[in-house]
């Protein structure tokens, strides 16, 4: 039963509609500035599953290939279009400029649904049950779920469907991939991740200005990238 995977889900749906509910009630300034806070502790979240790397080289290869990949692909406009369709047609309500309000909807996607620690605690679930990494990371999701659904409105409830679907099939494929591969391989996969989760901070942020989303294929990369490495 993947109750961290379940626990977290139910944290960032709950929060949102917190964030729905007190959005009229929030001065407008505090809505401006907590987005820069929560992306930094975004930065702050994502290091600390970087320095747990083991294959540096492999992981950096990983980012900068997955990137180019996404890049080719046109990964965010896909993931773009696919929400901002089903956003059009669900009764839900885009507010300001519908770009920059689908901009934040994508970090919001990979915050929730692809973060360093929730995949890895998606596998860590699957391969001994534990849950712990899960359960500690829903309580920090749902107060993220309440600031960005103050912003986002309901609308962001349905990060949760591809949010459910990735982290199950962490857990669900955990076991069949243990036998292949090693604890290098899942903190450089968790190093990964937190990469990414640093990204999607400082964009957040506005540090940066990245098209995040077209990171996500580094995370397919780093493994057998690692696992080849090892065989060097």
């Amino acid at each position: 039963m993947p109750v961290g995977v379940l626990t977290n889900v139910c944290a960032v749906f709950i929060g949102t509609f917190i964030g729905g509910l007190i959005k009229k009630v929030l001065p407008k300034h505090l809505m401006e500035e907590l987005p820069k806070v929560f992306g930094i502790c975004s930065v702050t979240i994502g290091l600390m599953s970087v320095i747990q790397v083991k294959t540096l080289p492999m992981v950096i290869m990983a980012i900068i290939l997955g990137f180019v990949i996404g890049e080719l692909c046109h990964l965010y406009d896909h993931v773009h279009d696919i929400f901002a369709f089903l956003l059009d047609k669900l009764p839900f309500h885009m507010e300001g400029n519908q770009e920059e309000y689908m901009h934040l909807y994508l970090l919001v996607v990979l915050m929730f649904s692809m973060s360093g620690m929730g995949l890895f605690g998606a596998l860590t679930e699957g391969m001994s049950g534990d849950a712990s990494v899960l359960i500690s990371k829903s309580v920090l999701d749902f107060f993220t779920a309440v600031l960005f659904g103050a912003a986002l409105g309901y609308a962001q409830s349905l990060i949760c469907v591809p949010q459910l679907l990735i982290l199950l099939a962490c857990f669900f494929l955990a076991k069949a991939i243990l036998p292949f591969v090693s604890a290098t391989m899942i903190a450089d996969f968790k190093a990964c991740g937190g990469v990414i989760t640093m990204i999607t901070g400082l964009t957040v942020s506005k540090i940066l200005d990245v098209r995040a989303m077209n990171l996500v294929p580094a995370l397919i990369l780093v493994m057998p990238f690692v696992g080849l490495y090892a065989m060097i």
